[in-house]
């Protein structure tokens, strides 16, 4: 039976690192009343030449978010919104790391376990871990994770194809490897979390 929605389930608001003006698309995401500016590659890089910067690059940008001592990200254009953990409805017959289904709005929203479903262990919820709820062309879930960090913009030159051999990680479940700020981000590919699991149209 679907749970109640009680004031833990409300829409949580997300500080986001905006490393331009005019970042539209983050704004319609997340609702912010104190933004976060943190000095990202684009900033560094403006200093190292003097502020005449490549305005043409290609970049992406991507949620990032931690499990356990790693942090990993998403592709923000896969992300429709994040919310506090709330209580799951458990269905049979399905793979361990799916909690069961949540409602949204009248929508029915199966959850992953991330770490679980990445084979990293099963996740520990605390006062920090959240739901983020993902959308890939006619799939969505709910994917629960131990805190979210931030969103970056990370130029395609700094995105680099996944290692042939990744320990503890199916090939299909990683997108690549994204340089910034002097340190690696693995970038999952939501596609493939998505179609291994149990979806709902």
């Amino acid at each position: 039976m679907p749970q109640t929605q009680g004031p833990e389930s409300a829409s949580l608001t997300v500080p986001i690192a905006e490393a331009s003006e005019g970042n539209e698309a983050l704004e319609r995401l997340f609702c912010t009343e104190n933004d976060l500016h943190v000095v990202n590659e684009e900033i560094y890089f403006q200093a190292l030449t003097g502020g005449q910067t490549q305005e043409t690059e290609p970049r992406r940008e991507w949620l990032t978010f931690s499990l356990g001592n790693e942090v990993y990200a998403l592709d923000i254009n896969g992300v429709a919104e994040i919310i506090k953990p709330r209580e799951v409805t458990e269905i049979p017959r399905v793979p361990p790391y799916v909690l069961g289904i949540i409602s949204l709005r009248g929508l029915i929203v199966p959850v992953f376990d991330l770490k679980r479903r990445l084979r990293l262990g099963a996740a520990e919820q605390t006062a920090t871990s959240r739901i983020i709820i993902c959308q890939d062309k006619d799939l969505s879930a709910g994917l629960l994770v131990d805190s979210i960090t931030q969103v970056v913009r990370i130029a395609e030159r700094n995105i680099e194809p996944p290692p042939s051999m990744l320990p503890d990680l199916d090939a299909d479940l990683v997108e690549g490897v994204g340089r910034h700020q002097g340190s690696f981000l693995i970038l999952l590919n939501l596609d493939g979390i998505l179609r291994a699991g149990v979806t709902v149209r």
